[in-house]
């Protein structure tokens, strides 16, 4: 063989190679129940194992973009991903509980081997309606390999807690619906903001607590996102290939179902996946995944 074939093979090799690993993305969302420890008051032990077990899924997954829900604190998420698989920290949430002053337990997160522009977290703001609202969302806008930005958000929306009370569920599927509303405001708002950038694609990853199977026939967040024009990643998945949130030993009345969504814009409607043999104990929801391919 000669050496110019060698060349171009060789420059062939590395050309391909470069558009495999620019062409598909691949994301993860994961609530990792009161992580780490897996409870609010957890031992040293208990919060080491949920740590060592959770950062074995993620070296074995190996994220492009991780999106997590339910963490304490920023120390925590920044030892989770820290040495795994070249993923750094883009932003952690930093939400009050309701009394304005004390930091809250439950934080969203987003971490990522892409390169980040810009990010921060916004908390969702009360209406008139809605004096009260849970959490909001970490939000990072990250450099695509092939150039352009990537608008990424991690949520996590109100729980079902009390929702058995047919006045309570009204009011859980008016906060999520108001917390889906302002988040759509900001998209429309970075797309202004970013209107100088190339924007490639956005990601709305995280625990809906709700989902589109008629489960909660109040709640209409999935409809709301999927009507501007977000793809439901879970659409064409059967209900039971997406089992997302484990059956939890302290609520035996509800069935497990799936509560994790990853919702699309600008990338191609791909199907997502469920990782499904992660361990109870490591957390009540499954991680779930999904490739992003662009459409240019």
């Amino acid at each position: 063989m000669s050496f110019n074939r060698i060349l171009l093979l060789t420059i062939h090799s590395l050309l391909l190679g470069s558009a495999l690993s620019t062409s598909a993305l691949e994301t993860m969302t994961w609530n990792l129940e009161w992580f780490p420890g897996g409870k609010p008051e957890a031992s040293v032990a208990e919060k080491n194992q949920q740590m060592k077990a959770a950062k074995k899924v993620i070296r074995d997954t190996n994220p492009t973009i991780l999106l997590a829900q339910e963490i304490k604190n920023t120390e925590s998420f920044e030892s989770l991903v820290s040495g795994n698989n070249g993923l750094n920290v883009s932003i952690v949430s930093k939400f009050l509980n309701f009394d304005g002053v004390t930091p809250a337990p439950l934080q969203c997160a987003i971490a990522s081997t892409l390169d980040t522009h810009s990010a921060w977290f916004e908390t969702f703001k009360p209406t008139r309606q809605l004096p009260t609202m849970f959490r909001g969302f970490a939000f990072a806008a990250l450099k695509h390999p092939d150039g352009g930005l990537i608008m990424v958000y991690s949520i996590h929306l109100r729980s079902n807690r009390g929702s058995e009370d047919p006045k309570v569920a009204e009011r859980i599927a008016a906060t999520r619906a108001e917390s889906v509303k302002q988040l759509i405001a900001h998209k429309k708002a970075m797309a202004t903001k970013f209107k100088d950038e190339q924007i490639v694609g956005w990601l709305i990853g995280g625990d809906f607590n709700t989902n589109h199977d008629g489960q909660f026939p109040l709640c209409t967040a999935i409809r709301d996102l999927t009507s501007t024009g977000f793809h439901n990643s879970w659409e064409n998945t059967p209900r039971e290939k997406r089992l997302t949130w484990r059956n939890h030993p302290y609520f035996q009345e509800y069935e497990s179902t799936t509560f994790d969504y990853l919702m699309t814009q600008g990338f191609k409607p791909i199907e997502a996946r469920m990782i499904p043999k992660v361990p109870r104990s490591v957390s009540d929801h499954a991680p779930v995944m999904l490739e992003l391919i662009t459409e240019r």
